[in-house]
This record gives C-alpha cells, structure tokens and sequence, in this order.
C-alpha cells in the first residue's frame, strides 16, 4: 500500500459527533494505515476495528455490531471488488467504502455496481474517510433533511455539487478553503447547472462571517427597477405603491456576505451604482437622502463571457476588476466524469425513498450509460434524470438519448477556456486555434487517432473541448457510420 500513516494524517483530525456510528472496520494490508486511520477516528469519535485480512474482518462482521466498513482493493492480496458481497450478506449488513489506487470511471462503477456506498482514492485523508463516513451512515436527522429536499425545497445546507473524487472536484475543495478565509470579492464561474450558489454557501459556511447573514440575489429575475429597489430599499413615498420604508438586500446582508447570481446580466446603470457600493461602502435608499455604511462581502456567479461584455461595453470593466479580485471556476460534470457513479448513487439514495418500486436498482451498464452521457445540463441535468428514472422507469434515459442524438444541441454560452483553479488571479483566455488546425479532414483524423475521445482531441489540437463539440457539430462529424 503507497499511502504512509503520514500521508494519511495531512488532513488532521477533526473534532467528535455526538451522531457517529458506533464501530466501523477498516480492512487495509499497510498496518501504519490501519493504525493512522484508527487514531485518527478514534480521536473524531468514532469506534473503530481493524483488519488485517478478510477473515478477521468478515468475522467482526459477523460477530460485532458493524456500521461500515472500509475495504481496500488490492487483487494481488485476495481483496476484490466480489469481497464486497461477502460484507453485504454478513450479519451486520454494513456499508462498505472502496479504497484503492485506481480511480478510473469504470473501476468506480464496478464497485459501486457490486453495492459499494462510496469510494476512495489514495492518496486521501482523514476529512476525506470522515465525509465518506457521514455520507454512508446518515442519521435520522439527515434522513428527515433529505425528505424535505425530495419534496420540492432544496436543502440549503446539500453539497451534492461538491460531491466526487476526480482531481477536478479535489482542487475546487482546496481554493475553496484558501478563499474562504479572506474578505476579498469573489466570481465563480461555470456552466449553468453546476453548483455555482452552492459554491457560493460553502465559501459562507467556512469564513469569518458564517454566523452573519447569507443574502442571495438573482439578477435575472428581476427588471432594472425592481432589481435596484430589492438591492438597495426604498423610503416611504418613494414611488408610486411605497407606503412604507423598506429595506435592501445590501442592508440586510450587513457583516455578512451578499451573493449576486448571474451578475453579468446586470443593467449598466446599476453596474455604476454597485461599483459605488464596493468602492466607498456606502449606498443611497432609494429617495432617500442620507447615505447608509454597510460592510458586506460580495460573491457574485456568471455563467457569461464577461471579458468579451467588457470589450463591447455592456459590462464595465472596472465593476469586473472588482468582482474579479479572487476567480473561481467550478467544473463541468463532463470533465469529472469519474464523479458520476458517486452522484447517481447520492441521488438514488436521495429520491428513491419516494419511489413506488423498492425493488429499484442500478446495474453496471446503467452507470456506463450514464458515465458515458455528455451531460450539457450538468450535475442538474443529472439528478433531474435520476429523478425521472426513478418515477418512470429506466427506459427515460434511453429514450431522451435517443432525442439528443437526433436533436441538434444548443450550443454552450461563450465562456473563455476553463484554467486551472486559482484562487489569486484571474484566467487567462486560450488562443483560437489556427484554421490549419480546425479543418475537417484534420478533426476527424484526430478524433480517429485517439478513438474518438474528445477531451484528448480537443488537447491534441490546442482547443477548448467546447470548441471542439461545435465544430463537430458543425461539419457534421458526429455522424459517424
């Protein structure tokens, strides 16, 4: 095993639940890990077993009260993903977390198809076994949340978008920590569908502010008028119907964090008078007279191109350097695809309480399918499939891939090329790719050459996968015989 006990233990241990289960099992073959890790959850609250082969750990299966159990892979060892059956039908029935080394989508998905509850890739730490924990032995108290949010209201607190183990999702948990302890403006960006208001929460829960308010406003919902009336209130008399004084979301966000959605659809006009707020903390109800101080952070969301706004003036470009003081981009689901089996299984857990067939369950080819899809819509377009499956039957998928496959997609919104997460500076937007590149005869010999994996094409040729997928669509190349 590659992991040390150090290694484990970077993530430190963490503070104790009174909601934690009563014992788990850790089976691993490295006994520094076995010992890091049962220091560590011991030190969190937890009571824990652990063993070194699959006997000693079917036999406290079989004989102790188990809640979970996590079972490193390692065929060269006798442990396999069929090792996972064996802990299901024991006495204790516990939920089992994969570990290994191979976090490839299709060795996640045959673990989750033998019943694994999650998945863990090495290296990983004590947070990460900790999470792992909560989310396979949720209490009642969790359970009752989960109802709430299947019957229509979302949970404020869910983190379904934050769920995964890809690289991806990793970094976005690290710049989200880095960011969370400063005071600076924040943008997060992404496509549509991929968690940017739960971003948003998360970098409120970890800060300085977390017991100040969280005030959320959609900038699209609204026209200029109304927008700038919930933003900054109004006194009585204002305008015609305002009988009383009201007060804006900036005051009622004071010390605390305001969150802007979709602000690259903001007026102009209200663009200068948000600049004003950022820049002397101060703002002007409306027909009022005195200024009111407000101290507040700001975290805005775009899914907008807002450097091409900026160079054709319908967004200003001072009000972007502003809000642009910390940049965080959130990844689409079709580059994290190794997440999906993960996710399917949350949202199976999530809404299948609330299905007519309890016999309901989801075989490998199910995920493949589901691993395979593109998923334009994201982690919301995926857990509304789930949901439909569920209600209707597993030939909803199948039939709205067959759509997709006839319809002609609408193309993305013209974000630059996705960076690397950093929380310090602003991304740079990749170089079009030359005409000599984006030929084609010379696409379609680079889709052949890398088996038409488009991710990798769309790197061979210097391009952003989204790029690729119009010119695609465009010379009709997904027409394949």
């Amino acid at each position: 095993m590659a992991t040390s006990g150090d290694d484990f233990l970077r993530g430190g241990a963490v503070g104790g639940d009174s909601r934690l289960p009563k014992r788990s099992v850790v089976l691993a073959t490295d006994r520094g890990v076995r010992w890091a890790i049962e220091k560590g959850l011991q030190r969190s609250g937890y009571e824990v077993l652990t063993a070194a082969s699959m006997a000693e750990a079917l036999k406290y299966a079989n004989e102790d009260s188990v809640d979970a159990v996590l079972l490193e892979i390692l065929p060269e060892a006798g442990l396999t993903q069929e090792a996972l059956g064996m802990f299901l039908e024991s006495n204790s029935a516990p939920k089992v977390i994969c570990i290994s080394v191979d976090s490839a989508p299709q060795h996640v998905i045959d673990c989750m198809r033998q019943g694994a509850t999650d998945f863990l890739p090495k290296p990983f730490s004590l947070q990460d076994v900790r999470a792992a924990l909560s989310r396979a032995l949720a209490t009642e108290r969790e359970r009752r949340a989960v109802r709430t949010a299947g019957s229509g209201r979302r949970n404020e607190e869910d983190s379904t978008f934050l769920i995964g183990i890809s690289p991806a999702i990793n970094e976005l948990h690290e710049v989200i920590k880095q960011v969370s302890g400063s005071d600076l403006n924040c943008l997060i960006r992404g496509e549509s569908g991929t968690g940017k208001d739960l971003i948003a929460r998360e970098l409120h829960r970890l800060s300085p502010r977390s017991d100040k308010p969280f005030v959320k406003v959609n900038c699209t919902a609204l026209p200029e008028q109304l927008l700038e009336s919930e933003l900054f209130g109004y006194e009585r008399g204002a305008f015609t119907g305002a009988v009383a004084s009201k007060p804006g979301r900036f005051e009622l966000a004071h010390r605390g964090i305001i969150f802007l959605d979709e602000i690259g659809d903001m007026h102009a006009n209200l663009q200068a008078k948000l600049l004003q707020v950022i820049e002397h903390k101060e703002f002007t109800k409306l027909g009022g007279r005195k200024s009111i101080k407000v101290d507040v952070q700001i975290v805005a969301a775009t899914n907008a191109n807002l450097e091409e706004r900026t160079k054709d003036g319908s967004f200003r470009d001072d009000l972007y350097f502003r809000l642009n003081e910390v940049c965080i981009w959130v990844p689409p689901l079709s580059s994290r695809r190794e997440d999906i089996p993960l996710l399917v299984r949350h949202f199976i857990e999530k809404h299948g309480r609330f299905s007519n067939d309890s016999s309901f369950e989801i075989s490998g080819s199910d995920l493949q399918e589901l691993t395979e899809h593109e998923w334009p819509g994201n982690v919301r377009e995926l857990e509304s499939t789930i949901k439909r499956w569920l209600a209707l039957g597993k030939k909803v998928l199948v039939t709205q891939r067959t759509a997709q496959k006839k319809m002609q997609p609408a193309p993305d919104p013209a974000l630059p090329t996705e960076p690397k997460l950093s929380p310090t500076r602003a991304p740079e937007v990749t170089q079009p790719a030359s005409d000599s590149q984006t030929d084609p005869e010379r696409i379609l010999a680079a889709l052949e050459r890398n088996q038409w994996n488009r991710r990798k094409t769309a790197g061979e040729l210097g391009m952003s996968y989204q790029t690729l997928r119009r010119r695609i669509e465009k010379y009709g190349l997904d027409q394949r015989t």
